[in-house]
């Protein structure tokens, strides 16, 4: 897949008070991650909530010995390609994400927001987004 049919557009915040960020959608990633640059300026501008954990824990990543140190939550407003997700999200922040990465949206974003993939991108199936209880 081209990058741009992995990417979204997400904006993060309340109101006209958003960042917008290019995310990874990550069909394999089994946690969705926000860097903690991202989550401190969001949490500094009063656009987010974070949680700190009382003992961070590591996620394994793709590259050999690769972990991700997970510190806190984030809990944030979000906008996915243009659609209000309802009642927003909560990320795991990672203190060690790559550099050139803010936001992976994973497996448990993609079913709940029932994100499908096509040639433009991913997008969620049904607008507006809605949830079901089983």
């Amino acid at each position: 897949m081209r990058s741009e049919q992995v990417c979204a557009e997400v904006e993060l915040g309340k109101g006209e008070r958003k960042i917008k960020v290019r995310a990874l959608v990550d069909t394999v990633a089994s946690r969705s991650v926000i860097s903690k640059k991202l989550a401190d300026e969001l949490a500094k501008r009063k656009l987010a909530v974070i949680v700190p954990l009382e003992k961070p824990y590591y996620l394994r990543t793709a590259d050999k010995n690769g972990k991700v140190k997970i510190i806190g939550r984030c809990i944030v407003d979000v906008v996915f390609q243009g659609v209000k997700v309802p009642g927003g999200a909560v990320f795991e922040v990672a203190e060690n994400l790559r550099e050139d990465l803010d936001l992976i949206i994973g497996r448990p974003e993609i079913d709940a927001w029932d994100i499908i993939f096509t040639p433009e991108g991913p997008r969620p199936r049904k607008v507006p987004i809605e949830f079901e209880i089983v």
